[in-house]
Formats: structure tokens, C-alpha cells, sequence
């Protein structure tokens, strides 16, 4: 458990006041410049290593709340027992003499790197991301409503202009059609919205009531009151999963359906067509705290260096007198460059055949990496010519596009729909390919 963060842990045993600047995570405690130098010199805590004050304080209380000795027995965690999924020192040993034990430092050794971090990492970003493509979706759901009202009155004015004047009391009741079926969509949408609203307003006065009976009200108030609020929590629990099965939540849609007879027939034609409201299934769920099933974390045996086997699967003979880059496609084909002197690419199939060489100059071709399914990334090297990055097609063997850079570009990766090139007497660069500008990320 922390101590005080203030002042230095070890001065004020000797009767000292004196402020910390650093926190030792080994021995729970804060420690001042003076008893970091210290610290770092005795053989029990030399091999500690102390923290900012500042970044212990921005952990979460949580974090800084856990324990790192027994607290039966007032040792340092050793142990680690995984079935419980406890630390131990060794004197809790005989608690767990049939337990699957192991030392602590071998399940907590570079546990940030683990699968099991890494995991909760993605499942964090997973879960931020759905919440954004909700947002987006309902929002992206009007806007397609409006665009699709604008883009189908230009349909309707075009064909209009086909045909002859004879059509214009059509295509104002047409437009007009179209603006009622806005109007309705729009309109049923806000219902909607407007009884979810009100029923918000109910629940936030039971959540009020239900707190104030918390804290204000008898047992005996509280046992028959309670009635009241679970009828109308019930009522609105109802509703929620009302509008779902009365298909309220639906995706409405604007579409225009063209008369068969409009191209051909103009004297008996009696309308310019139909305005239609087309629903696409929702693709939102009602979540519930209790339908979710609680899982037990176990802590995975993690291999290390010495467990990994490397096999030779296969040799390629590329003919190329310097290569320096080489990638995979998503269709298993293999991709060389040879630099400076060839300035080509260099493509196998995934059976080590030959597909295609094609030249790279003025670029020197140094490092490569797939940008996607149908396109590399390509640096130029220490090409005086072209300074920068040639994005290929692979499939039609053509330079889609080049990326200017201030100096000379030579290794390359791809993460997260952006490039990262490395720049000589620069550092790295990010180049986001959706629009393709880049900026300076690392000196």
C-alpha cells in the first residue's frame, strides 16, 4: 500500500522533512535525490528502479492500492499461484502445497508485451471504435437521407428535361411526393427520439427517488415503496424492446422508382413515379450488465527465446546483384528490390516462379513494404533524381502516384493506413494515405 507521496519515506525515519521527487515501486515508498543516489548504491535496492513522483501520482488508485507484500505475513511476494490467481510469499506455501505454483517474476516477466495485455489493449480500442461507428452511423443515416433527397430531385429535373414541358405539374408532384417522404421519415425518427426522451426524464426521476430511499428512507419504506419504481422500470424495459420489435429502430430510406412507361409514353403517363421509404434491419444490440458472464482470468506460461526453433522452408535465387527490401503480398507473391545499380522490382510467385521484373528509375529502390491488396510502397534511396516515394500497382505493373520527402528515404513500414519512412538527417515521417500528407513524427 502507498505511503505518503509528500515527503521522503526514508528521511523522516531519521527525523527529517524533506519533499520526494521519486517513488520506488520495489519498496513502496518515496525517496528524495539525496536517498536515490543512496538508493542505487546499497545491494538490497540497487537493483529497484525508481519513478517520478509525478508519474506515480498520474497511476489510478487502484493500481497504487495494491499490495506488495503479504498481508498475513509481511513478506514480499515470491509466488504465484494459478489456480487462485494470487501472489503468495513463501510462508503461504503451505496453504497451496497442492496448488499449481510458480515464481511471481516468471508470470509477471515482460507481462506488457503478453498476449493477454496486448489482448485487453485491442479489446479497449475494439470498444472505442464501436462507440465512434455508432455515433457516425445515426448521424451518417440523416445526412444519406438529405444527400439522397438532393441527388434524386437532380434525377427527377433531369429526366424532366428528356422528355418535354408537358411534365412539369409531374415533376412538382413529384418533388413534392418527395419532400412529404422526407418530411414523414424525419418526422418518425423524432417520434421516436421523443419518446425515449420522455421515458429518460422518467428514469432519472426513479434513479433520483430510488437515492433518496437509499439514503433517507426506513427498511419498511423502502420494502413497499420499491413497487412503484420496478413497475416502471419494467414498463420502460418494455418499450425499449417494443420499439425494436415494432421495427421503430429501422433504417429509413429515400428512393425514387421510375414510372416503366416514362421513357416511351408521354400523352398517357399520369405520374413521374413513386417516392419510397426502404428499412434496412438495425445492426444494434441492447446490452446488459447481467447477461454478461464473468471470466476468470488465468495467467498463460509465455515461451521465451530459447523455446523458438527457426526452419529453413525455402531458398530463392533473385539474380539481383544488391537486394535490400522484399515484402508479401495478400496473394502469397514475393517482391525484391535490387538497389542503386538494377533499380528494379522484382516479383515471384508463392511457388518460387517468376512473374514479372519492372524498372524503378530514376528511384534506386531501397526498401519496400505492401501498402494493400493491390499497391506497394517504395523508397528511393540515395536516388539525387526523385527524393521520396513511389506507390506501385502491383497488378497492372504501374507508379500510381510519388510523395516528395526532404531528404533521402530508406527503411519502411505500413500500420494503420499510414506509411512510416525513415529520412535521412531527419527522422521519421508519417505519411497518411488517405490524403497523403506527411509529418515529422520522431527527430
Amino acid at each position: 500500500m502507498a505511503s505518503n507521496t509528500s515527503i521522503c519515506g526514508i528521511c523522516s525515519l531519521r527525523q527529517l522533512t524533506k519533499v520526494c521527487k521519486h517513488w520506488c515501486p520495489g519498496c513502496e515508498d518515496g525517496i528524495c535525490d539525496e536517498c536515490k543516489e543512496h538508493h542505487k548504491l546499497l545491494k538490497a535496492t540497487r537493483s529497484h528502479e525508481p519513478i517520478p513522483i509525478s508519474s506515480y501520482k498520474s497511476l489510478p488508485s487502484f493500481i497504487t492500492g495494491i499490495h506488495q507484500s503479504c498481508f498475513y505475513h509481511n513478506e514480499q511476494y515470491q509466488l504465484y499461484c494459478v489456480e487462485h490467481a494470487l501472489p503468495m510469499c513463501f510462508k503461504c506455501i503451505n496453504d497451496h502445497h497442492k496448488c499449481n505454483v510458480t515464481t511471481l517474476e516468471k508470470v509477471t516477466n515482460n507481462f506488457k508485451t503478453s498476449e493477454q495485455f496486448l489482448d485487453l489493449e485491442s479489446r479497449l480500442d475494439d470498444l472505442f471504435q464501436n462507440i465512434d461507428r455508432i455515433k457516425k452511423d445515426r448521424h451518417l443515416n440523416v445526412t444519406n437521407i438529405k444527400e439522397t433527397k438532393t441527388r434524386l430531385i437532380e434525377e427527377v429535373r433531369q429526366k424532366r428535361v428528356e422528355i418535354n414541358k408537358h411534365l412539369d405539374n409531374l415533376e412538382k408532384q413529384i418533388i413534392k411526393d418527395l419532400e412529404e417522404k422526407e418530411c414523414q421519415s424525419t418526422e418518425s425518427i423524432k417520434t421516436v427520439l421523443s419518446s425515449v426522451k420522455e421515458k429518460e426524464t422518467i428514469i432519472n426521476q426513479c434513479q433520483a427517488n430510488f437515492l433518496s430511499i437509499k439514503q433517507y428512507a426506513s427498511d419498511l419504506q423502502t420494502f413497499l415503496g420499491m413497487t412503484e419504481i420496478e413497475v416502471k422500470v419494467k414498463e420502460n424495459e418494455q418499450l425499449l424492446h417494443s420499439l425494436r420489435e415494432a421495427k421503430s429502430l429501422e433504417q429509413l430510406e429515400l428512393t425514387w422508382k421510375l414510372d416503366p412507361f416514362l421513357e416511351t409514353i408521354l400523352n398517357s403517363l399520369k405520374n413521374f413515379g413513386s417516392i419510397e421509404l426502404k428499412t434496412q434491419t438495425s445492426s444494434l444490440e441492447f446490452i446488459r450488465a447481467k447477461d454478461k458472464q464473468a471470466q476468470l482470468q488465468v495467467v498463460t506460461m509465455k515461451k521465451n527465446i530459447d523455446d523458438v526453433k527457426l526452419i529453413l522452408q525455402k531458398q530463392i535465387t533473385t539474380d539481383g546483384s544488391a537486394v535490400r527490401g522484399c515484402c508479401i503480398s495478400e496473394e502469397g507473391d514475393l517482391l525484391f528490390t535490387d538497389y542503386c545499380l538494377k533499380k528494379t522490382l522484382t516479383v515471384f510467385a508463392s511457388d518460387n516462379k517468376f512473374k514479372f521484373k519492372m524498372t524503378l528509375n530514376p528511384s534506386y529502390g531501397f526498401d519496400i513494404t505492401l501498402n494493400d491488396g493491390n499497391s506497394v510502397a517504395l523508397t528511393s534511396g540515395a536516388s539525387g533524381k526523385k527524393i521520396g516515394i513511389d506507390i506501385i500497382d502491383i497488378k497492372n505493373q504501374i507508379k500510381q502516384k510519388f510523395i516528395n520527402l526532404p531528404s533521402y528515404p530508406f527503411g519502411i513500414t505500413q500500420a494503420h493506413d499510414s506509411l512510416f519512412v525513415c529520412v535521412e538527417e531527419h527522422g521519421i515521417y508519417k505519411i497518411n494515405m488517405s490524403d497523403f500528407s506527411t509529418s515529422h513524427v520522431i527527430s
